[in-house]
């Protein structure tokens, strides 16, 4: 789930510090059910089938933070 949020209006948990210093104020709140809650600037598809092949290449665990990364491809994009 994404919506649009005027950059004052966003909820005090989610962190803007990544964002660039001249990120526009209307920003996309994206939503991962109860896991996830983040501020984004990138580009989004309506549909999954959007996307193409999708390939992870490598990913990372950091047991200490409970932070998992995953690093992937995307390959013929339509």
């Amino acid at each position: 789930k994404s919506e649009l949020v005027h950059r004052s209006d966003v909820s005090s948990s989610v962190d803007l510090s990544k964002l660039p210093a001249d990120a526009s104020q209307l920003l996309r709140i994206v939503k991962v059910g109860d896991y996830d809650i983040c501020a984004c600037i990138g580009s989004h598809v309506n549909n999954t089938s959007e996307i193409g092949t999708f390939r992870i290449t490598t990913y990372t665990y950091d047991s200490d933070s409970r932070v998992l990364r995953i690093r992937f491809k995307l390959d013929n994009r339509k």
